[in-house]
């Protein structure tokens, strides 16, 4: 058997107008990995922090319904949310660790802002899921800011 991390949550894209989707990932890694991640974040795209357009977020076990209750509804409530919001609200979905999923690392400024709220940021390269399979749901536009930076 294959080993997978699965997961429900939002697909979130950056923008003038910020939309965010629910979405639904199972992404085959290796056994370890699979049985560690609990909250994940994926950018399937960018090669850079600055380039940052779509993130998905998801979190082992849960809905995107009661993500969206528990992440984005207290973000939505803010004028504008940085990425270091963002992850820090993702982060309390599981144990205070984000697995970060990309072709690049992010900023100091983003991992500093990350520990004083004690969020841990783990990276791993994109490759380290081997397939991925994601499922979205339509696209609602939110008042949200995300900024590359944190």
């Amino acid at each position: 058997m294959n080993p997978y991390f699965i997961g429900s949550g939002m697909l979130l894209e950056a923008a003038e107008r910020s939309t965010a989707a629910p979405a639904t990932l199972h992404a085959q890694t290796d056994a370890a990995l699979a049985a560690t991640v609990r909250s994940a974040a994926v950018d399937f795209e960018g090669g850079s922090q600055a380039d940052l357009k779509r993130l998905l977020l998801v979190s082992a076990g849960w809905t995107s319904s009661s993500f969206d209750r528990a992440v984005m509804a207290p973000l939505r409530c803010m004028a504008e949310a940085s990425l270091a919001d963002v992850f820090a609200a993702h982060a309390a979905t599981g144990d205070g660790t984000v697995h970060l999923f990309a072709r690049w690392l992010p900023e100091p400024d983003l991992i500093a802002a990350l520990a004083c709220r004690g969020v841990q940021l783990v990276t791993h390269p994109l490759e380290a899921i081997e397939r991925a399979a994601l499922i979205t749901g339509a696209r609602v536009t939110m008042p949200l800011a995300l900024p590359a930076a944190a």
